[in-house]
């Protein structure tokens, strides 16, 4: 199988527990926690390859950015997990700061430096050296037999 089939087929496959989480009107709270990490990969996986980390963590929040840490170690994908953790330390200091209204005030103020950082660890998740999707495709499916 190709690496663009196996991307597709995960594509596919975890897009379904993102539309439940849409469709349930306990949103997120509407998922079980192996569902959550599903949606939570695949939501990291287009918001990454969209806008970066950075969109990923202000479109979702501190829930879905723990659930997905939570599924890369579960399938081993090392690089991607200390990725994700390295960015959000960019901004972890502004947590509770008063300036801030919502998610999407983050970006307003991170120093030069910081945002130059979170380009650089972007750069590098861009590469898919840890082939997520296969690894959690390869994980949900095939090994815990979870099907739609």
């Amino acid at each position: 199988m190709s690496e663009q089939d196996i991307h597709d087929i995960w594509y596919d496959y975890a897009l379904t527990f993102v539309e439940k989480k849409n469709k349930s009107e306990q949103g997120w709270a509407g998922l079980s926690q192996t569902e959550q990490e599903i949606a939570a990969l695949w939501l990291l996986e287009a918001d990454v390859y969209n806008g970066g980390f950075i969109q990923f963590f202000c479109n979702w929040g501190e829930e879905v950015y723990v659930a997905a840490c939570r599924a890369l170690q579960t399938i081993g994908a090392n690089q991607v997990l200390d990725n994700v953790q390295q960015q959000y330390t960019c901004f972890e200091h502004l947590e509770g700061d008063h300036r801030l209204t919502s998610l999407w005030d983050i970006p307003k103020y991170l120093e030069t430096e910081q945002e130059e950082r979170l380009d650089e660890l972007d750069q590098q998740l861009w590469n898919n050296e840890d082939q997520v999707a296969e690894k959690a495709y390869v994980y949900y499916h095939d090994r815990l037999c979870i099907r739609l």
